[in-house]
C-alpha cells in the first residue's frame, strides 16, 4: 500500500493513542491493509502519522490484544490473518461453532480431544444443580480453522445425559449438536456470559497465542424448557476469528 494513503492524526478530545488505534483500525476495516499484510515500520508509521513511537506502540499493543494485528519481534507488525474472515454470530441464536462455520462455508477440525470423568467442583455443582463430588463427563478440545487454533472448549454434563462410552470417534467437536442428536428437543435455551480475559500459559499452549493476549470467554449453561440445567461449558475464543453481536428489539 502506498504511504500516500496515510495522513497525520488530527487532535481531538480522545487520547492520541486512542485516536491512533481508531485510525489504524479503520485502515484495516476499509481494506487499505488486508489480512496478512505487513504495516510500515514503527519509525515510518509514526513519522507518517505525526506521532511519537511510544504513542504508536500503545495503539498497536491495544490492537494486538483485540486480535486485529500480530507483532513479530524483529520482523514487524501484520494484520491478523483471520481478520475480516471472522465467524460472526448473534448471541441470541443458539447454534454450535460447527453450524456457524458451515453456514459461513468454513471447514473446522478438532484437535487435542480429551474425554474423561471428573468430579464436580462446588462451582460446577451449583451451575448444574448436582452435588459437589458427583461424576461429570468432561469434553475438552481445540477447534481449528484453516490450520489455526481458534477456540478451546471445555464442556461438563451429567453421565446420565452423555456418558464417556457414548462419545464416538466421529465426534465433530460440538456437544450441543450431539445432545440434540441423542436427546431431541431436550435443549430449549441457554444462559451465556461473555467476558474478556488474557491468555494464561495453558491457553497460550492450546491456542498458540502469546502469553497475555486478549481472548473472549463465553460461559454458557444449557437448560430444558422446565429450567433444568443440562450442560455447562467454558469456551475460549481467539478474537480475530470471532465477532459476536446481540440483536435488540
Amino acid at each position: 500500500m502506498s504511504s500516500d494513503a496515510l495522513h497525520p492524526i488530527k487532535a481531538n478530545r480522545l487520547p492520541l493513542s486512542a485516536q491512533t488505534q481508531q485510525y489504524l483500525l479503520g485502515l484495516v476495516e476499509d481494506g487499505t491493509y488486508e489480512p496478512g499484510e505487513q504495516l510500515p515500520s514503527e519509525k515510518e508509521l509514526a513519522l507518517q502519522l505525526g506521532i511519537s513511537r511510544s504513542t504508536l506502540r500503545e495503539a498497536l499493543l491495544n490492537l494486538e490484544q483485540e486480535g486485529v494485528v500480530l507483532r513479530k519481534h524483529g520482523i514487524g507488525t501484520f494484520v491478523a490473518p483471520g481478520y475480516q474472515h471472522r465467524l460472526e454470530s448473534g448471541l441470541e441464536r443458539l447454534e454450535s461453532i460447527m453450524e456457524l462455520a458451515a453456514r459461513q462455508e468454513q471447514k473446522t477440525q478438532v484437535s487435542d480431544l480429551e474425554i474423561e470423568v471428573v468430579r464436580a467442583s462446588s462451582e460446577l455443582a451449583e451451575r448444574l444443580q448436582v452435588l459437589a463430588g458427583d461424576e461429570l463427563t468432561c469434553i475438552c478440545r481445540v477447534i481449528v480453522v484453516d490450520g489455526r487454533p481458534v477456540a478451546y472448549m471445555a464442556d461438563y454434563v451429567a453421565p446420565s445425559i452423555l456418558s464417556v462410552a457414548e462419545m464416538s470417534n466421529s465426534f465433530d467437536g460440538s456437544v450441543l449438536d450431539l445432545l440434540r442428536e441423542k436427546h431431541g428437543p431436550l435443549i430449549a435455551q441457554a444462559l451465556a456470559n461473555i467476558v474478556a480475559l488474557n491468555a494464561d500459559r495453558f491457553l497460550t499452549q492450546k491456542l498458540q497465542v502469546k502469553f497475555g493476549q486478549a481472548l473472549l470467554l463465553l460461559e454458557e449453561t444449557l437448560y430444558t424448557e422446565q429450567g433444568t440445567p443440562v450442560e455447562f461449558s467454558r469456551n475460549y475464543f481467539v478474537p480475530d476469528f470471532f465477532q459476536f453481536h446481540v440483536v435488540r428489539r
